[in-house]
């Protein structure tokens, strides 16, 4: 089983070695590491460059003026691993997530979609926090409830999916994300949704980054403007806290069943 990990950078110089480091130690041996430079000007490139010659596992292009969605979908396109995902250049992988992610995929073979708990790491790479949100509905993800205003994002950084279903995203579904600045993930997780339920394991896999000048969070207005443009659904106000709740219930339930079970296999 192999996994191949794109990460599109553009001027990411402060956290891309740590970034490298979360995917190079990694336990899982079959990896692919793709790198692509989105027209750095503070040294990122030459960082990646560097750490490809001393891992073979990481290759490193340079697609400067590209936007980060076309650029991500070039790196999967060119991926020639079983499992799929990617990385942004100040996020983190735990130490034991492809292992892990490797371990469940033997045992569960139709799985084609899978992420764990989300993490929250800091700007000195302190992990804070796991939400133990176990519960993603099929329906509601490919529906649109998954964003800020209404049960919480989706954590693009413990995302794993398989090569078949990724190559099964329509001509239409990959303009829909490349057209998209910041929110083509949530287009994304929506058209896999269409064909696959989110499985979730019960740790941490990877995390996001919180360090202040988060592309995401500083431009969370124009995310959710296209969110709203994707189809996202906004209930109104007196029904909104209720279906959290609800969700939050069946996350905390579901992630306990499932260390259970991994319990059961240990």
């Amino acid at each position: 089983m192999k996994f191949s990990i794109v990460t599109s950078v553009l001027n990411g110089a402060s956290y891309l070695p740590e970034t490298i480091r979360s995917v190079s130690g990694q336990t899982c041996v079959d990896i692919e590491y793709i790198i692509i430079d989105a027209g750095s000007t503070d040294g990122s490139h030459e960082i990646a460059a560097d750490a490809a010659k001393e891992d073979s596992r990481i290759r490193v292009f340079s697609r400067p003026d590209e936007g980060l969605y076309a650029s991500l979908l070039w790196g999967l396109d060119q991926a020639e691993g079983d499992v799929l995902s990617w990385l942004n250049a100040d996020d983190l992988y735990t130490p034991w997530a492809l292992s892990t992610v490797a371990g469940y995929l033997r045992r569960n073979g139709d799985c084609a979609w899978l992420s764990g708990l989300p993490g929250c790491w800091d700007a000195e790479g302190r992990l804070r926090f796991v939400r133990p949100e176990g519960w993603r509905s099929q329906r509601l993800i490919r529906q649109g409830w998954h964003h800020k205003d209404l049960l919480g994002f989706l954590q693009q950084e413990s995302m794993f999916f398989s090569r078949t279903l990724y190559t099964a995203l329509s001509a239409e579904e990959r303009r829909a994300i490349t057209d998209c600045r910041y929110a083509g993930d949530f287009v994304l997780w929506k058209a896999f949704a269409a064909r696959s339920a989110l499985e979730t394991l019960p740790t941490a896999l990877g995390g996001f980054r919180r360090h202040g000048a988060n592309k995401s969070v500083v431009n969370m207005d124009a995310y959710m403007d296209e969110v709203r443009k994707a189809g996202a659904v906004f209930l109104p106000w007196p029904l909104r806290p209720a279906a959290q709740l609800v969700s939050r219930a069946m996350s905390a339930y579901t992630a306990a069943v499932m260390a259970i079970r991994e319990d059961q296999e240990i």
